[in-house]
């Protein structure tokens, strides 16, 4: 015989989702901070300028990753709740 599922059973699965989604947000974040701060100092390694070109990488890839998140949390939802919904 199935289990019958009460009201509150299942609760704790959207806390867990939508922390996993803002967890996902800031690992994506630091991720883009450290790869154009690896890719900055590769290349600065290479030219000589390694010091300004890592803090250079690691400026552009937290703008980049800072930009990524306005338009998730931002962008997107407002774009989905003014669009027309389509059946």
């Amino acid at each position: 015989m199935p289990r019958s599922s009460e009201p509150g059973e299942d609760g704790w699965r959207e806390p867990i989702r939508a922390t996993s989604q803002y967890l996902g947000h800031g690992l994506a974040l630091a991720a883009a901070a450290a790869l154009f701060g690896w890719v900055g100092s590769w290349i600065g390694a290479r030219v000589g300028q390694a010091s300004l070109l890592t803090l250079l990488g690691i400026m552009v890839g937290a703008g980049a990753g800072l930009y990524n998140i306005y338009l998730q949390l931002i962008v997107r939802p407002r774009e989905e709740r003014e669009s027309p919904r389509r059946q």
